[in-house]
């Protein structure tokens, strides 16, 4: 990596036109009205946004982890049509710098020439010192009239409570990815925490229906009687899939016991695995009987299996199981997790 990319910022190494920040709503407001050939229809029929999606960076992303976070908000954009806003802060050394301003722009063709649309990304590079007025700037530029969406990457939670809380009571859900924050983001006092979103909980939807699909061919009874412990091991990489995961398990195994009018007693763990381990992904139920169930994920593939024995002999499975990546797992996020 050379000097001057080594010292670049987040904003620095994003694509789009610079330009200032002042020219953006003008700019979007004539970018896809050209002047066609008779029977042509122009740009701006094949963009119909949607919504409005903000990606908002921390200091600490990774120049990889913004590439590839931006290029998931455009991939997302090429199915569900919105107004993309990028935030990228810039540290203490750029404190003199006013907003910096990029506008990005595509035109999407899918796998049919008729599947077409237009893509516009504002991106805002702002020094940390103008957090506070942030909102307002981005008010600005939002698609009038259509639902917000917020994703924070690396924003410190502490930063998100003192300064970034304006653009979280005006947005219909806030998405964050545990398996990267070194904070908790289920504890900030979110206004809606019911519109809060972990993308990790997304990202294990497959996994959440294959061990569901599994389990349900049981009785609830036969998966709570003598059931001592609920454990899930994972790698590093996993972290917030495998709390949510253990989330998951017990909340289904809550609902089983309540069933059955039983209190459910067992004891919840989560653990990293140990470092030859070929999983990276665990789950596993024990008893103080015959009873036992595991699940294992293989680290860098798709290779599920499950093994189990609920009184009626043992059962061993492979799986087929995928994480939900890039923009399907954003969209589940989104819209349904």
């Amino acid at each position: 990596m050379s000097t001057t990319e080594a010292n670049a910022t987040i904003f620095d190494l994003l694509p789009g036109q610079v330009m200032q920040v002042s020219e953006f709503s003008p700019i979007l407001s004539k970018m896809w009205s050209v002047a066609m050939e008779p029977g042509q229809k122009p740009p701006s029929e094949f963009r119909a946004s949607q919504m409005n999606v903000v990606l908002h960076m921390g200091l600490r992303t990774p120049p990889e982890e913004a590439h590839e976070r931006f290029q998931t908000v455009i991939e997302f954009a090429q199915k569900y049509p919105c107004r993309i806003i990028v935030l990228c802060p810039m540290g203490r050394e750029h404190s003199d710098r006013l907003l910096q301003g990029k506008l990005f722009s595509q035109c999407y063709i899918g796998d049919d020439l008729r599947d077409m649309c237009c893509i516009e990304a504002i991106i805002v590079g702002y020094p940390t010192r103008e957090a506070g007025f942030l909102s307002n700037s981005v008010s600005v530029w939002l698609e009038n009239d259509l639902p917000t969406y917020h994703w924070f990457n690396r924003v410190p939670a502490e930063r998100i409570e003192q300064y970034h809380m304006d653009f979280v009571k005006h947005t219909s859900r806030v998405v964050y990815d545990s398996s990267i924050e070194t904070e908790d983001f289920s504890k900030i006092p979110w206004p809606r925490a019911e519109a809060a979103k972990d993308l990790a909980h997304a990202r294990i939807l497959p996994v959440r229906q294959n061990i569901g699909q599994f389990l349900s061919s049981f009785a609830p009874q036969k998966l709570i009687e003598g059931l001592k412990a609920v454990t899930v091991r994972h790698n590093e990489r996993r972290v917030g899939e495998a709390n949510n995961l253990l989330k998951w398990a017990s909340c289904c195994l809550e609902t089983c016991a309540k069933s059955n009018k039983v209190e459910l007693t067992a004891a919840l763990t989560c653990d990293l695995s140990p470092k030859d381990s070929d999983n990276c992904l665990e789950l596993e139920f024990s008893y103080d009987n015959e009873s036992h169930f595991l699940w294992t994920h293989k680290t860098g593939c798709d290779v599920a299996s499950v093994t189990a024995d609920f009184g009626t002999g043992r059962i061993s499975i492979p799986m087929q199981v995928s994480f939900l990546k890039g923009e399907k797992a954003l969209s589940e996020a989104l819209f349904f997790g």
